[in-house]
């Protein structure tokens, strides 16, 4: 995926160089070069403000990566500043405990669809990531003093976690009617219709690909549209926030830092509600 991204990466430099009319030298990154870069991003190309803040990250790296090689580099690409989507203008689609009920109680035509309905449910009851979801297996199920518990090597951080499954009917799926192996795009491709079979019609801000431009656009889409393996860590950190310690979802989301953790689900820190889950454990430990 990263060799990917510079390839992209490459072609928008190259396609950049048409547009300026002029081969780019690594010591021709001045302000003003990096300025019309960024202009021609956005609203030439209309790129995405997070993808094309990853450009610059990428001309950036690139430019230390010459400057260490003793390759004449502008030294400005050392201030070149990141950006990326402020909090208000990110676009999270979640499930509501409410909208997974629904789920739980919708008929699936086929069969294909009620596998992806099993994941998608498994998925918000976990909270790991789409690829982790699914590398989950019978085998990574155990038994400690009567709770169901499940162990996850989590690929992107190298952590082992260890997520308790309190919802009686997600155990009674997994002891009895464990969902079949199915890859990612398969599963993002179904859930989307298992949503809509939930009757999830209702028009929400969000981005969907547009094929033609091969990028994905912003606009009003119906919600089932939306949904993807992404959502389900969402839905699972939004829906137990607050009802659960954040420093315990963390543990089993992987986030670092609280920090992190709000900004996924959107959320500024709420000192009170802090205060009030304290005595609420104050009052249970007395």
């Amino acid at each position: 995926a990263r060799i990917q991204s510079y390839k992209s990466f490459k072609k928008n430099i190259e396609d950049f160089e048409k547009f300026y009319k002029k081969e780019i030298q690594l010591i021709d990154l001045n302000a003003v070069l990096i300025e019309k870069y960024k202009e021609w991003l956005l609203n030439t190309k209309s790129f995405s403000v997070n993808y094309a803040g990853k450009q610059l990250d990428n001309l950036r790296a690139v430019g230390r990566d010459a400057i260490r090689l003793n390759i004449p580099t502008n030294t400005y690409v050392n201030q070149m500043d990141s950006f990326c989507e402020s909090d208000e203008n990110r676009h999270i689609v979640t499930l509501s405990t409410d909208e997974l009920k629904t789920i739980w109680k919708t008929e699936m035509p086929s069969s294909p669809l009620v596998n992806a309905k099993k994941w998608l449910l498994l998925g918000c009851e976990i909270g790991q990531r789409g690829g982790d979801l699914l590398r989950v297996t019978p085998k990574d199920m155990r038994y400690v003093d009567g709770h169901l518990f499940i162990d996850v090597l989590q690929q992107k951080t190298n952590k082992q976690v260890t997520i308790p499954i309190g919802s009686k009917e997600i155990r009674d799926m997994l002891e009895n009617d464990f969902p079949h192996s199915i890859s990612s795009q398969k599963l993002n491709e179904y859930i989307k219709t298992v949503c809509q079979e939930a009757g999830f019609n209702e028009p929400m801000e969000g981005k969907l690909l547009d094929k033609e431009l091969n990028r994905k656009v912003v606009g009003s889409y119906p919600k089932y549209q939306l949904v993807t393996t992404h959502s389900f860590r969402r839905s699972f950190a939004t829906n137990y926030y607050k009802k659960i310690a954040t420093p315990i979802l963390m543990t089993i989301t992987g986030h670092g830092k609280e920090s992190m953790f709000l900004k996924y689900i959107n959320k500024q820190e709420d000192k009170d509600e802090n205060a009030k889950l304290f005595l609420q454990y104050y009052e249970q430990m007395n």
